[in-house]
């Protein structure tokens, strides 16, 4: 067994055999330029083990500032240091210990394979540096990451990793341009993380990155075959957009995973899970409760779909299976954007079953035909002409889902002072922008043997869509029409048959169409 000792790091320690290595006290390291790593593995099959201790980075340099425009912009960051470095090696175990303070990311690993992680905190990562990871400058805790490329056949794959029982924590940032996120996985394949923690991840910037989301708890960027159990992603914030877990590629399974109060004061986009350009998801068990956005001008002109929702499904996820998942209490207070426990928008062969959307809420509705608030939202994105209908909203089926008391007029409860809150903007009580289930733009969507109860507007609502089925469904005591199909000269042939309506007198029109 090798021992590290704070001496050993004062320039950087760089392991170069294979072997043990174990910390033997707490390192307080000073780094002596705005690059410096404190430990580099420069070989294979190396173990550290921090053994409880801790390695915090004492000073903060200033960064190094590129001055040409990077993806179109200038002045951005663009040095951080590191913790614990690695590239294009094998048989990595990082286990045991603490990383804190590091100005850029805590540990990371590049271009490598057969990766352990086990038992890590790393927090309070990200402050104002940053690394390039070949897709973005970004900062944060925990990083795997292989190569992006233009041509798929030259992306480097970083393989086989495994991460356990890690916390990232308060990672944070003010920088402008930069992602700052608790976890970056990216350009990775053969990936299981369980019983992690990804919280309390922040940056402030209004900003954005040139990508749309600034803040994620745990991102995963362009992966295949990854399993994620009983992970949580919870009070991450961001000045811009921010969501709990992100992930696109194909083949992943998210088992037993919690995304709670994710949110954004500032931004357009907020939510708990957000899904993006994915073949092959499955996600069982989770649940996505009071994200919120509260930004009173957050605009869905970027991404239509959205500005606040618990699991958010969009950009042609297509097969897909999310089954005893629950959404409830997300929100927003804005005006311009549609709200929902669940959105798939542009997404093909979703099966959702036996999920529940519960007290999904928007503060302030005043109609522009964004403001949308339901339980379930099936959407999808027009053309810009608008003459033709955009095919990528179809057969989508929901089975056995629960849509109870979604509205667009919750009282609000406090999770922190809001001043355009506190100012009483006003309130609009149009029950028609509100719903259990609401599907726009969809072909072939199914709506099976669901209970739509208690909904401020419509039960049902279809807008614009075409051979759906709306079949054996309880809709009970809905304030507006139990099921609304809209007069569109493309809304036709929807089969609705055997609904079990029931109504009680909320001011309502006639219950069915």
């Amino acid at each position: 067994m090798n021992l590290i000792y704070a001496h050993d790091i004062y320039r950087g320690c760089i392991i170069t055999q294979a072997g043990y290595y174990q910390l033997a006290e707490n390192i307080n390291w000073d780094a002596t330029h705005a690059n410096s790593r404190a430990i580099t593995i420069a070989c294979d099959n190396v173990t550290i083990d921090f053994a409880g201790f801790t390695l915090h980075q004492t000073n903060t340099l200033e960064p190094l500032i590129n001055t040409q425009p990077y993806r179109g912009f200038a002045n951005t960051v663009i040095s951080g240091n590191i913790g614990v470095w690695a590239e294009n090696h094998q048989g990595i175990t990082i286990k045991n210990g603490n990383i804190s303070n590091i100005q850029g990311v805590g540990i990371c690993l590049k271009n490598c394979s057969s990766i352990d992680l086990s038992d890590l905190n790393v927090r309070n990562c990200g402050r104002n540096g940053a690394i390039d990871t070949s897709f973005l400058y970004r900062n944060g805790g925990i990083f795997v990451i292989g190569t992006n490329a233009k041509k798929p056949n030259d992306i480097i794959w970083a393989s086989n990793i495994r991460m356990m029982n890690c916390i990232c924590s308060h990672n944070s940032s003010e920088l402008d341009f930069i992602v700052t996120l608790g976890s970056l996985i990216q350009n990775c394949e053969n990936i299981e993380i369980k019983d992690c923690i990804f919280n309390s991840t922040n940056n402030t910037s209004s900003k954005p990155s040139g990508v749309q989301f600034n803040v994620v708890g745990i991102d995963f960027v362009m992966c295949r075959n990854v399993l994620v159990e009983n992970c949580e992603a919870h009070n991450n914030t961001s000045g811009g957009e921010v969501a709990g877990f992100f992930a696109w590629g194909e083949n992943y399974r998210f088992v037993n995973c919690r995304a709670h109060n994710n949110y954004t004061l500032a931004g357009h986009y907020a939510c708990g899970f957000n899904i993006s350009t994915t073949t092959h998801l499955e996600m069982i068990h989770c649940e996505a409760n009071n994200n919120y956005n509260a930004n009173p001008s957050a605009s869905s002109d970027l991404i239509p779909d959205f500005s606040a929702c618990g699991f958010r499904l969009g950009r042609s996820v297509n097969h897909a299976t999310i089954k005893y998942c629950h959404a409830k209490g997300n929100y927003n207070i804005s005006s311009n954007a549609p709200i929902a426990g669940f959105i798939l928008n542009s997404t093909q062969n979703i099966i959702v079953q036996d999920c529940t959307a519960t007290e999904n809420y928007s503060v302030t509705g005043k109609s522009k035909n964004k403001t949308l608030i339901a339980g379930f939202i099936a959407s999808a994105t027009l053309p810009n002409n608008k003459t033709e209908r955009y095919c990528e909203g179809k057969n989508n089926t929901f089975i056995n889902c629960i849509a109870h008391e979604n509205t667009i007029h919750h009282v609000l409860i406090h999770h922190q002072s809001f001043p355009h809150i506190n100012s009483q903007i006003e309130i609009n009580n149009d029950q028609i922008t509100s719903a259990g289930f609401i599907l726009e733009n969809q072909e072939n969507t199914k709506i099976i043997a669901s209970h739509i109860l208690a909904n401020k507007g419509a039960g049902i609502w279809l807008r614009n869509s075409v051979n759906s089925v709306i079949e054996k469904n309880h809709i009970i005591s809905n304030g507006y029409n139990s099921i609304y199909d809209e007069t569109h000269a493309n809304s036709f042939n929807n089969l609705i048959i055997n609904n079990k309506i029931q109504t009680v007198d909320l001011n309502k029109k006639d219950n069915e169409i």
